[in-house]
């Protein structure tokens, strides 16, 4: 990490980003899964729906550490009925630190790292999971991914 310091983007913006409604599936996973279990979760959500002519436009993950490990919730932006085997998340509004990873899932921790050092040496506190909303999310090698990462936060 310390290497790569220079190459994390430091580009971070406080904004109030808007309430959201999913369609989503939600587990606790081992961190150490994170990176296999999350695409097959938004698979399933997919699937489902597709059965019913969701929209797939805007996809968003959520995160939370709770002691059993990572609380994860995958889904997108969804205004209808709930649906068998998906759940109905309506997450808040909230003011939050947010930047962008470009590129692969696999060294998304990095620029996570780097947004939560940012937050705490500026004077914000954690207020809510974080989110990761896929601007781009298309290639199979993720090569010309974008996410934007959201943190909610509150003024120290």
């Amino acid at each position: 990490m310390i290497e790569k310091e220079n190459d994390v983007s430091a580009d971070y913006v406080v904004k109030r980003i808007p309430s959201v409604r999913l369609a989503a599936l939600t587990d606790t996973l081992d961190p150490a899964t994170l990176g296999q279990r999350v695409g097959p979760m938004f698979d399933l959500v997919q699937s489902e729906l597709g059965k019913v002519h969701g929209s797939l436009a805007t996809a968003l993950a959520t995160y939370s550490e709770v002691e059993a490990g990572m609380e994860v919730a995958v889904g997108y932006a969804y205004d209808g009925h709930a649906l068998p085997g998906l759940e109905v998340i309506d997450l808040p509004p909230a003011t939050a630190v947010c930047g962008v990873h470009l590129g692969p899932m696999r060294s998304i921790s990095e620029s996570w790292q780097a947004l939560h050092r940012w937050l705490i040496d500026n004077g914000y506190e954690y207020d809510g999971p974080s989110r990761e909303l896929y601007v781009r999310a298309e290639s199979e090698d993720q090569q010309d991914w974008v996410t934007e990462l959201q943190q909610p936060v509150v003024r120290r």
